[in-house]
């Protein structure tokens, strides 16, 4: 199976569009949040259908910048994971979307607290599968997480979960500048960075994980 994995749009369809083949030969579009710049579902909205003018196998969760009416959205249309799961294949999906609280007030943070209910919730119905991927807008904590002036962004519970969980792959973003891959354990934690910036990841699932970094020219 092959993901494209994508994150932090805010609101850019221009690189969707220059993505387009890459949407086409995916197996499933997987979003790590922060769909929207306006943080509103009308832009939500027309993230999503710009994405479906090429594929509509797509999997996501809101971001900390997205308020909470566009995670009703992606609820509506069937394609979140926030707190749910999907099995693709022998794959199991399972998601996690805002961010555990930073120093910058953003509309959807949740409690290291809520957090950790959220993920176990979502990840107890695919818990015996051959793969387990988690969503995350967050990344673990010091893990991909680094902010540009120093700071770590990421979730204590994100990283408690996985240390204490078998994930196989956790996909994230929410710190742009952290993109790229690291392993924790036996996670493969893999930021795809700013979407707007063109960055994404093409993951290729099968008996090992193949993850690779690449950009969109725009």
């Amino acid at each position: 199976m092959r993901l494209l994995s994508i994150s932090d749009i805010h609101g850019a369809t221009k690189p969707i569009e220059k993505a387009a083949q890459l949407i086409r030969e995916a197996d499933c579009v997987v979003i790590a949040g922060d769909l929207t710049h306006s943080k509103t579902r009308a832009e939500a909205q027309d993230i999503i259908a710009c994405i479906e003018q090429y594929s509509n196998r797509i999997l996501a969760v809101h971001g900390n910048w997205d308020r909470l009416e566009v995670k009703d959205f992606l609820d509506e249309k069937g394609i979140s994971l926030h707190g749910e799961n999907r099995m693709l294949e022998e794959i199991g999906f399972f998601g996690l979307g805002g961010a555990s609280p930073t120093p910058i007030k953003t509309p959807t943070i949740y409690s290291e607290k809520e957090i950790a209910h959220i993920l176990q919730s979502g990840y107890e119905p695919i818990r015996e599968a051959k793969q387990i991927i988690l969503v995350s807008h967050a990344p673990p904590r010091g893990v991909r997480d680094r902010s540009f002036i120093g700071l770590r962004g990421g979730s204590i519970s994100v990283m408690s979960f996985i240390e204490n969980n078998r994930v196989s792959l956790c996909l994230c973003g929410h710190i742009h500048e952290a993109n790229g891959m690291e392993r924790f354990r036996d996670t493969l934690v893999a930021n795809a960075g700013s979407f707007k910036k063109g960055r994404y990841l093409s993951v290729d699932v099968g008996s090992d994980l193949v993850v690779t970094k690449g950009r969109v020219e725009y």
